[in-house]
C-alpha cells in the first residue's frame, strides 16, 4: 500500500509539473507541431497516393458515425479545392468488409429518407484496429489531421469544431498551406 501511494505522489507531482511547464500542450491534439508518425494503414481501398512534398490531410471516421458521414461533401470539396497542394485520405476505422456493410447501410437509409447520399471521393485505405488513429492520440471521431510537406501535424481535431468553435473550413486550410507550404 506504501508503494502505492509513494508511485501515485511522484506520478501526480510530475504529471502536474510537466503540465503546468508546458502550458502550449493541448491535451485534445497531442500531435500539433510534432512529426507525424508514418502512414502505416492496414489495407488501401484505393491506390496508394504519392504524398511527396504535398500536405496530407487524414480525415479518421467510420459509417456508424453520422457525423463523419455528415462532413463527408465538405471534404469532397476541400478535396478539389486543394487538390494541387494536398492529398485527402479518408481512413475507415474498420475492416473493409465492415466498410462495405456499413456503406450499403447508410445508402438505404439516406434513399428510405429521400436524401442524397455523398461517397468518398479521394483516396481511402483501412486502420481497423485503430493503430495509426492511435498512434495520432485520437479519442474520437470524426478526426482530421493537417500534416504539412515537412511531416509536421498542423491541424487535428473535430472537423465540425467544438462547441461551435474551430471547425476545419477552406479559410483554415488555405492559411495553413499559406504558412507552411515548402518556398
Amino acid at each position: 500500500m506504501k508503494k502505492l501511494l509513494l508511485f501515485l505522489s511522484a506520478f501526480f507531482a510530475i504529471t502536474s509539473s510537466f503540465s503546468q511547464e508546458n502550458e502550449e500542450f493541448d491535451w485534445d491534439k497531442p500531435m500539433l507541431g510534432k512529426k507525424a508518425p508514418a502512414l502505416q494503414v492496414k489495407e488501401w481501398l484505393t491506390e496508394k497516393p504519392d504524398t511527396t512534398g504535398k500536405f496530407i490531410i487524414l480525415d479518421f471516421w467510420s459509417t456508424g458515425c453520422g457525423p463523419c458521414v455528415k462532413f463527408t461533401p465538405h471534404m469532397n470539396e476541400f478535396a478539389k479545392i486543394f487538390k494541387k497542394e494536398a492529398v485527402f485520405i479518408a481512413i475507415a476505422l474498420q475492416s473493409k468488409a465492415s466498410l462495405e456493410k456499413g456503406v450499403k447501410q447508410i445508402e438505404k437509409i439516406k434513399k428510405e429518407r429521400n436524401e442524397k447520399y455523398t461517397p468518398i471521393e479521394f483516396y481511402q485505405a483501412t486502420d481497423p484496429k485503430c493503430e495509426l488513429f492511435g498512434r495520432y492520440g485520437g479519442e474520437s471521431i470524426p478526426m482530421v489531421i493537417i500534416i504539412d510537406p515537412e511531416g509536421i501535424v498542423r491541424w487535428q481535431g473535430n472537423p465540425h469544431g467544438e462547441n461551435g468553435e474551430g471547425a476545419l473550413t477552406e479559410k483554415v486550410i488555405k492559411e495553413i498551406i499559406a504558412k507552411y507550404k515548402k518556398k
